[in-house]
């Protein structure tokens, strides 16, 4: 059966500022995880990008804002942002930094925070029109681990302890319905039939039900069973600037369990543990540790330390002497 259409890939070199992307098909979403320096990004691609899930805003993580800024300007767009307090209010800093008297003539842009502060979510929205001034809209109680939610994906949270609160990742693309087109070919089925049809299989509550082909109906097991089938969905999760804590551990496997991709910094050889114990960072043994124990199928490791300077293989080597799938 067909595997999933999602883009993904690190921004940078693993030696650079740290952030993926990843382009949704299905909804058309342009998303990156952290904003650093996106300057090797298609200037095209960045004006697609839809939603922003920020780790924590140390310049590193957040400096490429003011580039993602400067090229959504001149067109209607709203880009959903999405972290933890004091979010709102660094956005707003940055959108203030700059003189806005001649907003009249631009398109409207609006930036939409929603930060986790405490046990609750608050959403700001930044309006182009209104100089981008801080407007709260609304909060709500945290209930469960799930930042954003469509049909299509979720992005669930951890918060993680980086001698600041942050939040590592999961995005999850869901399991969907598929026909299997050659079987629905050959049904009396034409157009918006189709779609009904679909629509009937892809309701779990019409498991008691029947559906009308011709003159006879059918009921939804007997129907699924021989025209569809589900197409299993994909996670890819982010975890970036941790300290090897049992805190942190145990939060962080439980957010990237069965990820078919787990993005992982690994800043340092395991030589230098106690310096990634000094500035929160976790080592080549430490990020491969967390990897078996969370069931991962690929591990992808970045944000290595300037001491090691351009040389990539050093650490991949190392981490995979710990954990064999890592590129």
């Amino acid at each position: 059966m067909s595997q999933p259409r999602v883009k993904h890939f690190l921004i940078n070199e693993k030696y650079e500022d740290p952030g993926i992307f990843i382009e949704v098909p299905q909804t058309g979403d342009y998303i990156l995880f952290d904003i650093g320096n996106i300057y090797k990004l298609d200037r095209e691609l960045i004006k697609k990008i839809t939603k922003v899930f920020i780790t924590h805003t140390h310049m590193d993580h957040f400096i490429g804002f003011d580039t993602l800024l400067r090229y959504k300007l001149g067109r209607p767009h709203t880009v959903e942002i999405f972290g933890i307090d004091p979010l709102a209010h660094n956005v707003y800093s940055k959108l203030q930094g700059y003189t806005w008297n001649l907003v009249e003539f631009e398109p409207q842009l609006i930036f939409k925070v929603k930060q986790l502060k405490g046990s609750m979510f608050e959403s700001f929205e930044f309006d182009i029109k209104k100089k981008f001034s801080k407007d709260f809209i609304a909060e709500e109680k945290v209930d469960s681990n799930i930042i954003y939610e469509d049909k299509v994906y979720r992005v669930r949270f951890a918060p993680l302890d980086h001698k600041i609160q942050i939040l590592g990742y999961s995005f999850e693309l869901k399991d969907r319905v598929l026909l299997k087109k050659d079987k629905v070919e050959s049904l009396p089925l034409k157009g918006k039939e189709i779609g009904e049809f679909k629509s009937f299989l892809e309701n779990q509550e019409n498991r008691d039900k029947t559906f009308k082909i011709g003159d006879k109906e059918y009921p939804y097991d007997f129907l699924f069973e021989e025209f569809a089938y589900i197409q299993k969905g994909l996670k890819i999760s982010y975890i970036t600037d941790v300290i090897y804590s049992p805190e942190n551990k145990e939060k962080i496997i439980n957010l990237v369990k069965d990820s078919d991709y787990l993005y992982c910094e690994t800043v340092f050889l395991d030589r230098d543990k106690e310096q990634a114990e000094k500035v929160y960072h976790l080592t080549t043994k430490q990020t491969a540790e967390i990897a078996n124990l969370a069931n991962v199928k690929n591990l992808i490791v970045f944000h290595f330390s300037r001491r090691y300077g351009k040389n990539k293989d050093i650490v991949i080597n190392e981490t995979k002497k710990f954990f064999p799938n890592v590129s």
